[in-house]
């Protein structure tokens, strides 16, 4: 013999199970259903088209980041410039103007036979 309590549980169990089941589904109107489904479709529409354009527009950036790079290296290697020259010869300066003292004396000399010639 089942207690009185379980007998109350299983009752109120099924009865739950029974009402839960035997709800009526709520009837939705086609023309409604169609706006929401067409809502989801450009919806999912609109985030492929942005994915794709992303993607495509990546694909591009690395084409013309190839481009460019093997561009850049033919110039490179196209170009040979030696960048360790070595530096032409200075010019040489003119000579300068040779002036003449401003002392006209003649030149005598200091010693006379080893000694000191001095004059007053």
């Amino acid at each position: 013999m089942i207690p009185k309590f379980k007998r109350y549980f299983i009752f109120i169990l099924t009865a739950s199970i029974l009402l839960t089941a035997c709800q009526q589904k709520i009837k939705e109107d086609p023309q409604l259903r169609k706006e929401r489904l067409e809502k989801a479709i450009a919806q999912k529409l609109n985030v492929r088209r942005i994915e794709h354009f992303q993607q495509c527009k990546k694909d591009a950036i690395a084409i013309a980041e190839k481009k460019v790079d093997s561009i850049l290296l033919a110039e490179a290697k196209w170009i040979h410039i030696d960048t360790i020259t070595k530096p032409a010869k200075p010019i040489k300066p003119t000579l300068p103007a040779i002036v003449p003292p401003k002392d006209s004396t003649a030149v005598k000399p200091l010693f006379d036979n080893g000694k000191l010639k001095i004059e007053n």
